[in-house]
């Protein structure tokens, strides 16, 4: 009853818990969802790597690439052969000839040795591939938890505003009634009111879906309750270009990828050559001859001949020289594409840490000095309602614009950390 008598005189001035709610709007937290895991950036990156599907397949494509390694060390399975002679001629079993053999190819050294490089430069290549799902799964959760951290610094800010606004709206409906506003002033509140609330239903829906892709990252129910343990703060950035650029190029698996894929053409090319040596076959076993009775041990050693025109191996080394050219293109590619994502990335850092910088540094003080100038004018009649709701949007969006600058800022962050 004591704010309303007070609000009933048109020189009145506002109530100051106006002014307080407008100075508290960036700083008030709100409570935390019952039940709600409140987890860290680094919490939710070491969930996602434990959990992820992606990762666990990756897992299982480096053991089979070990399989496979141990594959290309191995002989191939030896034969057994038995052979009989004179079969459906009239002679006695005495005299027919009979042996039974073993069989066992025997690739040369340095086939087997190439063999084996070229699959631990696969092996190689599948653990640079598992490094770089990591990678790219921690640019999303990394992303998906700023996102969500903005969506409540959103939320924070227009709750903040509502209350505010309500104030300023019931207080406009009182000056109204004592004479020292117009309607339309009313009209104004409203529509803010109604401009905030909608704000509000769009923010709740972007932070549900953005806290369903966090959870879907890390393995967890799309619904389940969760907040962010961390700040959206600025945080400078220390390194220069040339640095990141220098520690991108030796620390990217992505990178390392394309390299490996060069080594393994060239390796493979290697195999494709030494494929043109004749490979030996021993053969080891029994035989007997007519006219013994007791079979003698017999033995043969066979040679291929793959260097034989008619032959594909030839064809193979064109093929190898062939994906060797092009996984030493595809190296050029990545270095070049890697080079100019950084650099966009890092100028996109630099220009939202200026925007991030201006905003705190002279936006944000300004606009409180003017929201409370506004609102002090107010209270004694000297602006009307158009120019306190005007300073009201006005404060709303230097706030809301901080906070896009903070997420931009860190999305180019993640950005030049995980880039390839």
């Amino acid at each position: 009853m004591q704010l309303r008598h007070r609000l009933g005189r048109a020189s009145a001035p506002v109530p100051a818990f106006i002014v307080a709610a407008f100075l508290s709007v960036a700083a008030t937290l709100g409570p935390t969802a019952a039940g709600a895991d409140v987890l860290s950036l680094d919490s939710c990156l070491a969930i996602a790597a434990h959990r992820s599907p992606q990762i666990t397949a990756a897992d299982r494509e480096v053991e089979a690439a070990r399989a496979r390694l141990r594959q290309a060390l191995a002989l191939e399975p030896p034969t057994l052969a038995y052979d009989v002679g004179k079969l459906g001629t009239p002679v006695s079993p005495e005299e027919r000839e009979a042996s039974l053999r073993l069989s066992q190819g025997l690739p040369l050294p340095m086939q087997r040795s190439r063999a084996g490089r070229v699959a631990r430069l696969e092996v190689a290549l599948a653990e640079a591939s598992r490094e770089s799902r990591r990678l790219r799964l921690q640019a999303d959760v990394t992303r998906a938890y700023r996102r969500l951290q903005a969506d409540q610094a959103t939320l924070r800010v227009l709750s903040g505003l509502r209350s505010t606004v309500a104030d300023l709206e019931e207080a406009t409906k009182v000056r109204l009634r004592a004479g020292g506003a117009r309607y339309l002033d009313v009209l104004r509140a409203r529509s803010e009111r109604a401009r905030l609330e909608n704000d509000l239903v769009e923010t709740e829906r972007a932070l549900r879906n953005d806290m369903h892709t966090l959870n879907t990252l890390m393995a967890r129910r799309a619904d389940e309750a969760l907040e962010p343990a961390d700040a959206l703060a600025f945080v400078a950035l220390g390194d220069t270009l040339p640095a990141i650029l220098a520690r991108a190029r030796e620390t990217r698996p992505g990178l390392r990828a394309a390299r490996l894929s060069v080594e393994r053409q060239q390796a493979a090319t290697s195999l494709a050559r030494s494929a043109l040596l004749p490979a030996p076959e021993l053969s080891l076993g029994l035989d007997r001859v007519p006219g013994v009775t007791a079979p003698g041990i017999g033995g043969s050693i066979a040679l291929s001949l793959p260097f034989a025109p008619w032959t594909d191996r030839r064809a193979r080394i064109q093929e190898s020289e062939a994906l060797r050219g092009a996984a030493q293109a595809g190296l050029d590619a990545s270095e070049r594409s890697l080079d100019l994502a950084l650099r966009n990335a890092y100028q996109e850092t630099t220009a939202t840490a200026a925007q991030v910088a201006s905003l705190e540094r002279q936006l944000l003080p300004d606009v409180t000095d003017a929201i409370q100038s506004a609102t002090r004018g107010y209270q004694f009649g000297q602006i009307d309602g158009l120019e306190l709701f005007e300073t009201l949007r006005t404060y709303r969006g230097v706030q809301l614009e901080h906070v896009r600058a903070l997420l931009n800022y860190h999305l180019a962050l993640t950005d030049l950390d995980t880039l390839e």
